[in-house]
């Protein structure tokens, strides 16, 4: 249904007996009572804003918004109108010359008249738009019709005003006129429309950034309390394992000093025991006892002289290691920062979708960063969904490190020293169910990686070969069961064709790994070492104690650079990198993981990788000299 135009200030539907509607400057429309009511002679319209000061400007009667009234009344509301002579009849017809209403009775009665036999007279179900309005007669020449326009005064005039005071006007025939005024309308419409089209591109453009930045939030406020309530575990893991480590050290200490108090509470009483004994020597014996005596007195006296104990005990107190716990609260107070709308999302640490893909053949984390020197062959840059961590400092060759998702072969493990659990952690213990694969490693006491690293084409004499470095990470929970000699565990590559040639990694000619294990130079304490193809590096002594009883979590870390032919290994607990090592590689390497044989220690080993991968301004330092 078509709806009835409102007054711009008061809000009121107009009707054909109502208030005249007059036009404002902003073709909107006000009712006449809003005009003579305006409060100082100002207008303000209420569906643009606009003010209109009466004073400066002579409103108009909304000739157009009259005949839409009048036009929607007759369509719609034929009940409100009446016949003109008062009689209260429900009028039938419209006469345009004399502008009345006429209901059936009158009607017949304006027909009979000579007067106005002839007028024209149009039945409401008859009507049409623009029907109901004869042209306008000249004011000034009654009965002539307004024929003509007179650009000149911007009026319309009749014959006679044209032979007239007009004679010299710019005049046009109106119909002329009107339809090339109509067409200058129509083509501004046309704009307006145009117009608006491009606002309504712009307001749908404007929904859906408010939507989507509604759903960024969203998802960034999940991503927050994800990654925090990540960290809160990771704390409580740790938290626990330092409570259990605790415990364990000190009850492996109240056992050393309960053992140390028994020997000396018995020893107490030998010499007790002897002290009397000499006693009752020195009180009843004769002389031929004294020289009897004396010798087996002597040795005894001897024997609990020997073991003579200290003066006090040197007690050994337990402390807790803080080390970098305040760089820790530092890098906490400043972790994480929300990139402000309309910014550069590749901003420092900006999370993205990209750094929650947990797809292990095609989804990775990458992570770009400074401080690699300058190097002849080009490094590759990844697309703006990945997620990046830039360090600012110096001027070095921005280099993308990229993070695969490695994961335990559980299939191909051996499965008569360890296997994998189900939540992906190599154990060196036996399955408690037997699976015999034909594709399980037989000598090797250990596994590999499920998906194997490829080397890189033969590079051209015009294009040097990409190359990005690769890096992962383990974190093993290690236990000294009994006393013996023999490796803890390894972490390492292995070229693929040698990866079950022999027990350990560390023995194979074409392998390289970081291992943990006894020591012929420091005895007393467990080691960390890097191999390169069955040859042994640097020794790091006291890695952890191999007193029965300790425990201790060992984190490492691998760059692998194919490309340049370059890997290292790093201690991501002493941060240092253990070893730098280049290689000439001949075929596809694969990571490889292994532990120590069931009895002497128990291995939890855990590899951290891809998304799950915390970096630190220290870890990526680290990795940064490791590529240097």
């Amino acid at each position: 249904m078509d709806a009835f135009s409102k007054c711009s200030v008061c809000q009121q539907k107009f009707t054909l007996k109502g208030p005249a509607p007059y036009l404002l400057p902003c073709l909107h429309s006000v009712c006449e009572t809003c005009v003579t009511s305006a409060a100082g002679g100002v207008i303000s319209c209420f569906t643009c804003q606009r003010e209109v000061k009466l004073t400066d400007t002579t409103l108009q009667k909304d000739a157009v918004r009259q005949k839409e009234i009048f036009h929607l009344t007759v369509k719609h509301r034929r009940t409100d109108l009446l016949c003109t002579n008062d009689d209260g009849n429900q009028a039938v017809c419209w006469c345009q010359e004399c502008e009345e209403f006429l209901c059936e009775y009158c009607q017949n009665l304006h027909n009979r008249f000579k007067a106005t036999r002839r007028h024209v007279v149009e039945t409401f179900t008859d009507t049409t738009l623009g029907s109901m309005y004869l042209e306008s007669i000249c004011k000034l020449h009654n009965r002539y019709p307004l024929e003509y326009f007179d650009k000149s005064c911007n009026s319309l005039i009749c014959a006679k005003c044209r032979l007239g005071e007009h004679a010299d006007h710019d005049v046009a025939d109106l119909n002329e006129a009107a339809d090339a005024a109509k067409g200058r309308i129509e083509e501004l419409e046309k704009n307006v429309s145009a117009y608006r089209i491009s606002h309504q591109a712009y307001l749908e453009s404007i929904n859906k950034a408010i939507n989507d930045t509604k759903k960024t939030g969203s998802d960034l406020k999940e991503t927050i309390r994800h990654t925090f309530h990540s960290l809160r575990t990771k704390l409580d893991q740790r938290e626990k394992e330092l409570i259990i480590e605790l415990e364990n050290q000190t009850k492996r200490e109240l056992l050393s000093l309960h053992t140390k108090q028994v020997t000396s509470e018995g020893e107490s009483e030998r010499c007790k025991w002897t002290s009397d004994y000499i006693k009752t020597v020195l009180r009843y014996a004769s002389n031929s006892d004294y020289l009897t005596l004396e010798s087996s007195i002597q040795d005894t006296t001897k024997t609990h002289l020997a073991s003579l104990p200290p003066h006090r005990l040197r007690t050994h107190v337990a402390t807790f290691n803080t080390r970098g716990l305040d760089m820790l609260k530092s890098e906490i107070s400043e972790f994480g920062c929300i990139s402000a709308y309309g910014t550069d999302q590749t901003d420092n640490g900006t999370q993205t979708d990209g750094s929650h893909l947990t797809d292990a053949d095609s989804k990775h984390e990458h992570l770009e960063f400074l401080e690699v020197p300058n190097n002849p062959t080009a490094m590759p840059r990844f697309d703006a969904g990945c997620e990046t961590y830039r360090r600012e400092t110096g001027t070095m060759t921005p280099v993308t490190l990229r993070c695969p998702q490695l994961q335990l072969d559980a299939a191909r493990a051996n499965t008569d020293w360890c296997h994998v659990t189900t939540d992906g952690q190599l154990v060196n213990s036996r399955p408690a169910t037997q699976h015999r694969h034909s594709g399980r490693l037989r000598k090797y006491r250990g596994t590999c990686a499920s998906t194997h690293i490829p080397l890189l084409p033969s590079p051209s004499t015009v294009t040097p070969a990409p190359h990005t470095p690769q890096y992962w990470e383990t974190q093993s929970r290690v236990g000294v069961v009994g006393e013996g000699w023999g490796l803890v565990l390894e972490v390492g590559v292995v070229e693929e064709s040698q990866v079950d040639s022999r027990v350990y990694v560390y023995q194979q000619r074409r392998s390289w790994c970081v291992s943990v294990g006894s020591c012929d130079t420091h005895r007393g304490s467990l080691c960390t070492r890097v191999w390169q193809q069955g040859k042994k590096g640097k020794c790091y002594s006291n890695t952890m104690s191999d007193t029965p009883g300790t425990q201790a979590t060992l984190h490492y870390g691998v760059v692998l650079d194919v490309g340049r032919g370059r890997l290292a290994f790093i201690d991501l607990d002493r941060e240092v990198v253990l070893a730098k090592v280049d290689v000439e590689w001949r075929e596809s390497l694969l990571p490889v993981f292994g532990v120590a044989r069931p009895g002497l220690y128990t291995v939890n080993m855990k590899v951290i990788s891809g998304t799950d991968i915390t970096m630190t301004d220290t870890k990526k330092s680290l990795i940064s000299d490791a590529l240097n």
